[in-house]
């Protein structure tokens, strides 16, 4: 499984509700999520694909009766390609090293640059990764 060193892309559209991409598939552009009321967190080269995070994050892993841990889930939705129906998931779990719900957002987004570039250079992302520091690596194909 690749492990990557992580860079961030820019990427030309971020944090829309209407989605390009979709538009111009000629597809009804308003993206929805699991949960409505956090900050828009998406990414789209308003041609190929889009990528959003669909739910806010979670602990991991949930059922641990330790005490707070210090890893965090992030569930995206995207779709690459034309058709809604094809939308697929990814999770990355992260060490939430700052602290504060503020702080875990700015993780994420640059996460979402990441799977951007992800989904930019092979089309299709991982089901599930794991960020450390400056690298990703694929836990489930």
């Amino acid at each position: 499984m690749p492990n990557h060193v992580l860079e961030s892309v820019r990427t030309e559209f971020r944090n829309f509700n209407v989605c390009p991409h979709c538009e111009s598939n000629g597809e009804e552009g308003l993206l929805s999520r699991m949960t409505e009321g956090l900050p828009m967190i998406s990414r789209s080269d308003g041609r190929n694909y889009h990528l959003l995070l669909a739910d806010r994050p979670h602990a991991y892993p949930a059922e641990r009766g330790d005490g707070p841990t210090q890893m965090v889930s992030a569930c995206f939705w995207y779709v690459y390609g034309a058709g809604r129906e094809a939308t697929k998931t990814s999770v990355v779990l992260f060490e939430d090293v700052f602290g504060g719900r503020a702080n875990v957002f700015r993780q994420i987004e640059f996460v979402a640059d990441i799977l951007a570039d992800e989904l930019l250079r092979r089309q299709s992302l991982a089901v599930f990764y794991n960020m450390r520091g400056n690298g990703i690596l694929e836990l489930a194909y």
